[in-house]
């Protein structure tokens, strides 16, 4: 059993590394990949590419539809007592991009579990 141990442990050492060296190289494309975005050729090839006609102007029309939308159900609540239409309401109001928040949120969570829970496992195989 202690045999098997160790080397399940020094397996797990064996990936640890090579995860830690995986996310060191993604950190450095991305970094690289930063930097290319930020230089001086993608800035002058973003200004003469750049085309006005394609910039959004229907988010400002959209939101004070949503805001019109969210008084209408809310006044409604009030007057019928509902507190299931007062949260739609908020609901309405609140609901820009609230999915991809909730979803980045949940990610990042998960991550850090994951990373408390490889740091736990190291740290027990260590020991």
């Amino acid at each position: 059993f202690l045999s098997m141990l160790k080397e399940k442990c020094q397996m797990t050492d064996g990936e640890w590394e090579e995860r830690q060296k995986t996310r060191q190289l993604e950190m450095e494309a991305v970094s690289k990949a930063l930097a290319v975005f930020a230089g001086d050729d993608a800035h002058d090839l973003f200004t003469k590419t750049f085309n006005p006609a394609f910039v959004q102007t229907r988010s400002a029309e959209e939101s004070q539809r949503r805001a019109q939308a969210s008084k209408v159900l809310s006044a409604v609540a009030s007057k019928v007592h509902s507190p299931r239409l007062a949260t739609l309401a908020y609901q309405v109001k609140l609901d820009a991009f609230t999915r991809v928040k909730k979803a980045i949120d949940d990610m990042i969570a998960q991550l850090l579990k994951e990373k408390d829970a490889e740091i736990q496992h190291k740290d027990f195989c260590v020991d």
